[in-house]
């Protein structure tokens, strides 16, 4: 084991842990992620932008909020197209 992942670090709730850890914790959310299915990370991704909304709505910056249609887009095109 290299000194670099030995190295301790306080995380909230004041855990200890070691660098590895951290590490191989990280590896795994990330593999949950990949495996999520597709709608429920574009769900998330909309979550994220209600809350960047409104938390700083002074700023003057107009921030887009994605909306989602139950309807699949070939059925959204061709009512457009019509």
């Amino acid at each position: 084991m290299r000194k670099d992942e030995e190295i301790k670090i306080i995380t909230r709730g004041n855990r200890i842990k070691t660098r590895r850890e951290l590490f191989e914790k990280k590896i795994l959310f990330h593999k949950q992620l990949a495996r999520m299915p597709f709608k429920r990370k574009i769900e998330m991704v909309i979550h994220l932008q209600e809350i960047a909304s409104h938390i700083m709505p002074s700023s003057g910056k107009k921030r887009k909020v994605w909306k989602i249609s139950s309807k699949p887009a070939d059925e959204r095109l061709k009512h457009e197209i019509a």
